[in-house]
């Protein structure tokens, strides 16, 4: 479903749903580029399910679409340390990093990644942090 007009949703609307509705809505939202909206859905989500890794996921795309950068980082931590093996996680944490400036630290998830297998653009980020400068 693509949500066409502005939503609004209220803190009374979130509380009242059920987890699965707003995993679904946050979905929807994200999908219809309501990041912000998505994010205080999926807070819930996150909150009653702390250990659901696709609710993270979700998140932290929700806020790094909205470009909250270090809301979208701390989701990203949480996915990497509940899957450690996600190349995507390791992915999307090193690009929270990297719009936040913090390349050297964002190389790190690039070069696990990459290590995985994930994209050749996560080489490609490491390369252009180790690139000499002069």
């Amino acid at each position: 479903m693509t949500i066409y007009m502005t939503p609004h949703i209220t803190d009374d609307k979130i509380a009242a749903m059920d987890v699965f509705d707003a995993f679904r809505l946050g979905e929807e939202l994200l999908d219809s580029r309501f990041p912000r909206d998505a994010a205080r859905v999926l807070r819930k989500v996150v909150d009653a399910e702390p250990g659901h890794a696709g609710a993270w996921e979700l998140l932290g795309r929700a806020h790094f679409a909205a470009a909250q950068l270090s809301p979208a980082e701390e989701s990203f931590r949480r996915l990497v340390d509940l899957e450690p093996t996600s190349a995507w996680a390791q992915t999307a944490l090193g690009l929270a990093l990297d719009r936040q400036s913090r390349h050297r630290e964002g190389v790190v998830h690039h070069r696990i990644a990459a290590a995985m297998g994930a994209s050749p653009r996560d080489a490609t980020r490491v390369e252009l942090v180790d690139r000499p400068t002069g």
